[in-house]
């Protein structure tokens, strides 16, 4: 429900605020655990491993007269084959019309591209600089970082901030809510994301792909699910069916394992949070599948859903 006005405790009229905010930056910077920290879902998939994003992950927080719309992204990099390039594009794209760009920061100085991208993105919206993993990094570092980074003249605010001790989200979310245009609501505010139930799932899956699996071979995975049924009865699961997609006969046997235990492994550790997600009990069946160079193919890309 959208809400352009409201008559607070005094009598005074409080307008709405709502926006767009994006959070940029390189892989692994810690977009995706910001994000869920923020809207307190499990939205965007997470792994120690980089490039876990792929796509555009929108997250909702809805919270008295402000509605923030904030948008993960991919991380900026240099594309050495096709996948790279549309997740690129989808970072680059996911900049238009925002209202505020935070850009976070868990490495120690900017290259000359970072530097050209930021300069023109200051141009045009509020850009927030956002040092992540505080609780994670010494003091002296943090520092460091904040020197280096803090020396470009682009900045409309520095934070330091724990996505997972909640260290500093208070002080960005009043900062980008001073950012925000009043106007009302975009979405319900009981809404999350507009992200349908089988993408999600199909993240999550992926994410079980990459924690439980090697330092490779997750780039080569792609997770869709192929089958929903709603449950007949109460006391019944949803039945979610989904196919492990890898690009070669050798990853099968990795993604299976002996006798079938690192698939049931991937399944066991995806299945509680899409049990949360659904909001009740899940028999998940895991299918593996190859599909020759489908990162590289820009036909499979396209059928697999990553944009240009």
């Amino acid at each position: 429900m959208a809400r352009e006005e409201v008559h607070v405790a005094s009598g005074e009229a409080a307008a709405s605020r709502a926006g767009f905010v994006a959070l940029i930056g390189r892989p692994n910077a810690g977009k995706s655990t910001l994000l869920n920290a923020l809207v307190g879902e499990h939205l965007a998939a997470v792994s120690s491993k980089a490039q876990t994003t792929r796509h555009r992950i929108p997250g909702f927080r809805t919270e008295d007269f402000t509605q923030y719309v904030f948008v993960d992204t991919p991380g900026f990099l240099d594309p050495a084959y096709a996948l790279q390039a549309r997740m690129l594009e989808t970072a680059l794209g996911a900049l238009e019309g925002v209202d505020v760009a935070c850009w976070l920061v868990d490495h120690e100085q900017p290259d000359a591209r970072e530097e050209a991208l930021l300069r023109e993105l200051a141009g045009e919206i509020p850009l927030f600089l956002v040092l992540t993993k505080s609780d994670q990094v010494p003091a002296a570092k943090l520092e460091r970082r904040d020197e280096t980074w803090g020396a470009l003249s682009v900045w409309a605010g520095r934070f330091r901030l724990s996505a997972k001790t909640g260290e500093g989200l208070d002080a960005l979310l009043m900062a980008i809510r001073e950012r925000l245009p009043e106007q009302p609501f975009f979405y319900d505010p009981e809404d999350l994301t507009d992200l349908n139930l089988r993408f999600l799932a199909a993240e999550l899956v992926r994410e079980a792909c990459y924690e439980e699996l090697g330092a490779e071979l997750p780039y080569s995975i792609h997770v869709e699910v192929t089958e929903w049924r709603e449950p007949a009865a109460e006391s019944d699961k949803t039945l979610i069916r989904a196919t492990v997609y890898v690009e070669r006969e050798s990853q099968k046997g990795i993604v299976i394992g002996d006798g079938g235990r690192k698939l049931t492994a991937i399944g066991r550790r995806a299945r509680p949070p899409i049990e949360t997600l659904v909001g009740g009990p899940v028999y998940l069946e895991l299918w593996v599948k190859v599909r020759p160079k489908w990162s590289r193919r820009d036909r499979d890309l396209t059928h697999f859903g990553y944009k240009r």
